[in-house]
């Protein structure tokens, strides 16, 4: 279709292997990457770059692909660490590292406590070689020491105080074999650089975030009385945050692997507070694109499906809306729906109506297609009981897609 790349992003994001003194992968750190062609991070807001790669890790492409088993260390600037959007997305896997530009003070130590409470392993980032005596020190598990900017010779002096003071050691930006012999030899517990490996560049294609559907979202959590059912209703209607929702309740990392029946279904498993972290993390990002033929063709399928179920009793209507949202999945990922499907915790009557059309949702999917391409069917007692209430439906369904694109 000529319109998909209009509505296509490419998300991406480097990773680079940390490793133990065997030279054993223990996990890596994933790097913010504006173009496909970046050999460097080229960051102009440091939040927006976290922001990414969080989202493009739990949501896009998965930390299980990412890291496998593995620890995931990512970049946390000032305000994120001060901000409660991380606490919603406690991931096992997840080491935060917490940058140089923000101060190693009792504010940062207590922040520091509380995400290390929820789960979190804190790592030191750029860590001054002669500041492990400041506060924070003591909530953290890694120091970060950079061989380029301290040298060999002044890390070697201050692994043992590290030690002392509950730190494991990683010396990062280590360019030489011989460095890296030499640190060993002084004890430093893992290695990152150059010397080992290069970061290595992922891509994928995702469907382009509306920005303005976003904000309306957030201004909805800011709400305390705020429903479920409220905030379910809001996420049905944009096709690129329900993807992400039923893959964050997929993901390893978050650790629910369940699968679902409706959008309702998955925000009740995540609760609001992991919802308006990942609206929060998914604003941040600042994608922007407003729908266009292909999202408003999954929007009618999906609020067609879900009329037709609802009025002829047909299927569950929570269910057969998620069926005709996702349809065009193929077509925004250009790839075949079941490998897409297989990524997705979707309950085997949805899995099944939107990979081989079986089943009543599948029925409903089958028939929704061909009325949109102006084919008429008839035939079977379920046929019959869609064709006898569609026409007034699909303009209903045309209408609710206008008007929330």
């Amino acid at each position: 279709m000529t319109s998909t790349p209009m509505l296509i992003q490419h998300i991406r994001l480097a990773r680079q292997p940390i490793v133990d003194r065997e030279l054993n992968t223990i996990g890596y750190e994933l790097l913010y990457r504006a173009q496909d062609a970046d050999q460097t991070a080229r960051i102009s807001n440091s939040n927006q770059a976290t922001a990414s790669v969080v989202i493009n890790a739990l949501t896009e492409i998965g930390l299980d692909v990412l890291v496998g088993t593995q620890q995931a260390f990512i970049n946390v600037p000032l305000k994120l660490l001060f901000n409660d959007v991380l606490k919603g997305i406690v991931a096992r896997q997840m080491v935060l590292e917490i940058l140089e530009t923000v101060e190693c003070n009792e504010s940062t130590a207590e922040a520091m406590a509380t995400l290390k409470q929820l789960g979190f392993r804190i790592a030191l980032d750029d860590f001054p070689v002669g500041n492990i005596g400041q506060p924070c020190v003591k909530n953290a598990h890694y120091v970060k020491l950079d061989v380029l900017s301290d040298g060999v010779d002044k890390i070697a002096q201050v692994v043992k105080h590290a030690h002392d003071a509950g730190l494991k050691v990683i010396a990062e930006k280590v360019e030489e074999w011989s460095d890296y012999e030499t640190l060993k030899a002084a004890g430093v517990d893992y290695f990152q650089g150059h010397f080992f490996s290069r970061p290595e560049m992922i891509v994928r294609q995702t469907i382009r975030a509306n920005k303005a559907h976003l904000l309306s979202m957030l201004i909805l959590l800011q709400d305390e009385n705020v429903t479920l059912d409220a905030i379910s209703e809001k996420i049905n209607t944009d096709l690129g945050l329900t993807y992400r929702l039923l893959r964050l309740v997929n993901s390893a990392a978050i650790g629910m692997r369940r699968k679902v029946e409706s959008v309702p279904d998955a925000v009740r498993m995540l609760g609001i507070n992991t919802i308006r972290s990942m609206v929060y993390l998914s604003a941040l990002t600042g994608v922007a694109g407003k729908p266009s033929a292909l999202i408003t063709t999954a929007m009618v399928r999906a609020r067609f499906a879900e009329l037709l179920s609802k009025k002829t009793g047909l299927g569950n209507p929570s269910s057969a809306f998620m069926v005709g949202l996702f349809s065009t999945l193929d077509a925004f990922y250009d790839q075949p729906i079941e490998q897409i499907v297989g990524e997705l915790p979707l309950s085997d009557s949805i899995a099944e109506a939107l990979v081989s059309r079986k089943g009543v949702l599948g029925e409903i999917l089958e028939y929704l297609v061909f009325y949109e391409r102006g084919i008429w069917l008839d035939g079977d007692e379920i046929t019959n009981k869609l064709n006898a209430c569609a026409p007034e439906l699909y303009v209903e369904a045309v209408n609710w897609a206008e008007k929330i694109s």
